[in-house]
C-alpha cells in the first residue's frame, strides 16, 4: 500500500481537510459526545471507547472489500483523514506576524484561553501545539500505519480523539476518561520519542542548539509523558521558553516572537521530511510497492 500512502500524503498537502460530514474523526467525536455520562466509572469508560471507536473503524475498513478501483480511491481518502499536515501548518503560519488577530487564529489549535495572555504566550501556544500535534496528528498515525496498516492508523487517530473528548482529570471525567487517556498515552509513547530524535537531527542540520535541547528535555517536568518530548526539544533547539501558565514551563529563554515562530516552522518542515523519509523507506523494505498488499501491516507477515 505504499502508493496509497504517498497519494494520501499528496492529497493532504494539496487539498487539506475533507468536509466534516465525511470525516470519520468527527463521527467518533459525535458518538462519544452523545454517550458521555459525567461521574461514571472506569468500566463505563471502556464501553464508551469501544462504542465510539469500533463502529466507525469497521465502516472505514469496508473499502478493503470493494472492487479494486473504488478500493484505491476510498483507501486514499480514508488514510488521509488520519493525519493533518496542511491545516496545522497553515494555521501556525497565518498567526505571524504576531498581532491581536493571532489570538483567534491560534485558539483553533489549543484548549487554553488566549484572550488575555501576552502575545509571547500566544506564540508559545502556537509552537507547543505545532510540535505536540506533529506527534498526535501526523507522526503517530503514520507510525502505526507502518506497523499495523490502515487499522493501526485509524485506531491511533480515534484514540487521540477519545482522549480529547473525555481524557481529563476533572472530577466528572477522571474515571470515565481513564481508559481513553491511557490508550492515547500508550499509542503515542514510541512515536513521541521517535519524533524527538528526528527533531534533534533536523536541529543539527539547521545549526540549532542540540545540546541545549537535550538539557531542556532532561530538566522539563510535564504531566504528559509524551508531549514533553516535542515541546521541550523545540524549546531547547529554538532557545526560547515555552510556557503554559500554571501548568509547565520548558526552556530558559524569553517567550517566543514572530521570528521564533518562523524558525519553528522551518524545524517542523525538516523534521517532517526526515520522518517521512524514514517511514517511506521502512515501508518499502517491509512490504514493497504493492498497491493493495499488506493492508493490516505486520500482522500479515506473522
Amino acid at each position: 500500500m505504499l502508493p496509497i500512502l504517498i497519494a494520501s500524503l499528496a492529497l493532504d498537502l494539496v487539498m487539506g481537510e475533507p468536509p466534516t460530514f465525511i470525516h470519520p474523526v468527527v463521527y467518533v467525536g459525535r458518538i462519544s459526545e452523545k454517550l458521555i455520562r459525567p461521574f461514571k466509572g472506569k468500566v463505563y469508560g471502556v464501553i464508551l471507547w469501544l462504542a465510539s471507536v469500533i463502529p466507525v473503524l469497521l465502516l472505514c475498513l469496508t473499502p478493503l472489500y470493494l472492487p479494486r478501483l473504488i478500493e484505491a480511491i476510498l483507501l486514499v481518502l480514508v488514510l488521509k483523514t488520519t493525519f493533518s499536515i496542511r491545516m496545522l501548518y497553515m494555521i501556525v503560519r497565518s498567526s505571524i506576524p504576531l498581532r491581536e488577530e493571532s489570538r483567534r487564529i491560534v485558539q483553533n489549535i489549543v484548549r487554553r484561553d488566549l484572550r488575555e495572555v501576552s502575545l509571547g504566550h500566544v506564540a508559545s501556544a502556537s509552537i507547543e501545539s505545532l510540535f505536540e500535534s506533529l506527534v498526535d496528528g501526523i507522526t503517530s498515525p503514520l507510525f502505526w500505519f507502518l506497523l499495523l496498516g490502515l487499522p493501526g492508523a485509524l485506531l491511533q487517530r480515534f484514540a487521540n480523539t477519545m482522549d480529547s473528548m473525555v481524557g481529563y482529570k476533572t472530577p466528572d471525567l477522571i474515571n470515565e476518561g481513564y481508559f481513553s487517556a491511557r490508550m492515547d498515552t500508550a499509542l503515542n509513547y514510541v512515536p513521541a520519542r521517535l519524533t524527538g530524535l528526528m527533531m534533534l537531527l533536523a536541529g543539527l542540520l539547521l545549526g540549532l542548539n542540540v545540546r541545549n535541547a537535550i538539557v531542556t528535555l532532561r530538566n522539563t517536568k510535564m504531566e504528559s509523558p509524551n508531549a514533553r518530548y516535542p515541546i521541550a526539544i523545540a524549546a531547547g533547539l529554538l532557545e526560547v521558553r515555552l510556557e503554559k501558565i500554571n501548568a509547565y514551563s520548558a526552556g530558559s529563554g524569553n517567550l517566543p516572537d514572530s521570528r521564533d515562530v518562523e524558525r519553528a516552522l522551518a524545524l517542523f518542515r525538516l523534521t517532517l521530511l526526515l520522518y517521512l523519509l524514514f517511514i517511506l523507506t521502512s515501508y518499502y523494505y517491509l512490504y514493497g510497492v504493492s498497491l493493495f498488499g499488506y493492508p493490516y501491516g505486520l500482522v500479515e507477515l506473522l
